[in-house]
């Protein structure tokens, strides 16, 4: 097929060509000169043999060299690989924040194909998702089985370990059509792009499996020394409180904080241990308002801040007391931590038609009124706690919040959110989060099966 770039690197061996016979000639002749002023001898075997090495040596990095120096003349909206393969570098994505890993690749890949914008689709892989650069690029819906798109110049396969992935580029920035070549050189990136994407994340699962198992030890030690003796400590004085020495009212009291509290520590450091510990609820029909009232009775709130509660009269729900207890006290925390202990928080329980449905290897909650999923209704009891604080990003709800070490606080270790979704999820439930954005608050929303629907 005809090229006009074949023709312009042609003419770079051809530049070349008569550059190494000058070389040769030029070479011959002072190795000649240096020959004869030696030996005497007018025409030398050895003089012609060091210029056709130099010629030799020296014609294939001339070639390069022309042919870059032409493409960057005339062929400036070519993919430069080796430029490409530089800013790709698996090694340096690998240091980056992982939520910031497909986005920066993105950002890289437009930089050196002259792209406005690029997207990277992984709905069909377990845990995939939608990734863009810039984060507001077009969006394609889940599903798109064709292989072109009205708002995409061209896409490329990607790779990976379980399936394979698409990589969706926009116009080139100055309009130029996509021609064979630049499509192969592009598929070439791709494949690299792909290689360093999953260097990057390997590296990081590394990072996080390390930092799993510090955690383990610290909290294995921990249970070992301190916080063992102090549950001792606080057994012992529980015992000792009931002997009756203090009015009897405020003894009871005191030992049904002091047994509560023993009993959540242990919970706590149990599953602190190894916080992918399989987790097995008790099933048992539940009464879900009475344990959010209990909860929230028990717990210590601030002065400062105020409790809403709205509740709907609901079935028993099918779950176990004391895992779901950890859950919603963990919620609690988050909001407080989240407003500074100042503000308002708002704890609501009702009943909700749900629709579960597989999308991109995920289970998915879709509200009732979405016809194509009515077959596929179910009634739920839903938790929501909602808060006034510091909000969260699109970004960091969708890739981030509920994954192991995943956290916004300075001194948080990442572990309550996902051990709480482990827990949810173990009861057939779901437990999503929502929020206006940065400073405008969060809810974070918890469905449960009931126990009539899952055991009547």
């Amino acid at each position: 097929m005809f090229s006009f770039r074949r023709v312009v690197h042609s003419f770079a061996y051809f530049a070349a060509t008569l550059a190494a016979i000058a070389m040769f000639v030029l070479v011959l002749m002072l190795a000649e000169s240096a020959v004869y002023a030696v030996t005497g001898i007018p025409v030398s075997v050895w003089a012609m043999v060091i210029a056709a090495i130099t010629a030799a040596f020296g014609y294939a990095p001339l070639v390069q060299a022309m042919q870059r120096g032409l493409d960057r003349i005339f062929f400036r909206h070519q993919l430069d690989m080796l430029t490409a393969i530089r800013q790709l570098g698996a090694g340096d994505l690998a240091q980056l924040p992982i939520e910031d890993v497909e986005t920066a690749l993105l950002e890289r890949i437009c930089n050196v194909s002259y792209r406005s914008y690029a997207a990277l689709d992984e709905r069909e892989l377990p845990d995939g998702g939608w990734f863009s650069y810039p984060p507001g690029a077009l969006f394609i819906e889940a599903g798109y089985a064709g292989d072109t798109h009205e708002d995409y110049a061209l896409h490329l396969n990607l790779p990976a370990a379980s399936g394979e992935a698409r990589l969706w580029l926009g116009p080139r920035r100055d309009g130029r059509p996509v021609d064979a070549e630049e499509r192969t050189s592009l598929e070439s990136l791709a494949r690299f792009a792909a290689m360093s994407l999953e260097h990057a994340r390997l590296t990081h699962k590394q990072a996080e499996a390390a930092r799993l198992d510090s955690l383990s030890r610290v909290t294995r030690q921990l249970h070992s020394h301190d916080l063992k003796n102090r549950l001792h400590d606080l057994s012992f004085l529980a015992h000792h409180l009931g002997s009756g020495k203090l009015d009897e009212e405020d003894v009871q009291r005191m030992l049904t904080a002091i047994r509560k509290v023993t009993g959540r520590m242990q919970t706590l450091m149990q599953r602190m241990s190894d916080p992918n510990a399989p987790v097995d609820p008790q099933l048992a029909p539940l009464d879900l308002v009475n344990l959010l009232q209990t909860s929230i009775r028990d717990r210590l709130w601030p002065e400062s801040l105020q409790i809403d509660q709205a509740y709907e009269a609901l079935p028993a729900v099918a779950g176990d007391a004391d895992l779901l207890r950890g859950v919603f006290e963990n919620l609690y925390d988050n909001a407080v931590q989240a407003m500074q202990g100042q503000g308002r928080v708002r704890i609501e329980a009702r009943l909700v038609d749900a629709c579960l449905t597989e999308i991109a290897g995920e289970k998915v909650q879709q509200d009732s009124d979405h016809s194509d999923y009515s077959d596929h209704s179910a009634r739920m009891a839903e938790v929501r706690v909602s808060d006034q604080g510091c909000g969260m990003t699109g970004d960091f709800i969708r890739q981030r919040l509920f994954h192991l070490f995943a956290t916004s606080k300075s001194n948080g270790l990442g572990v309550g959110l996902y051990l709480s979704r482990r827990i949810v999820e173990a009861h057939g439930g779901t437990i999503t989060a929502e929020s206006a954005g940065a400073r405008k608050g969060s809810t974070f929303i918890v469905r449960l099966p009931l126990w009539q629907s899952s055991y009547g």
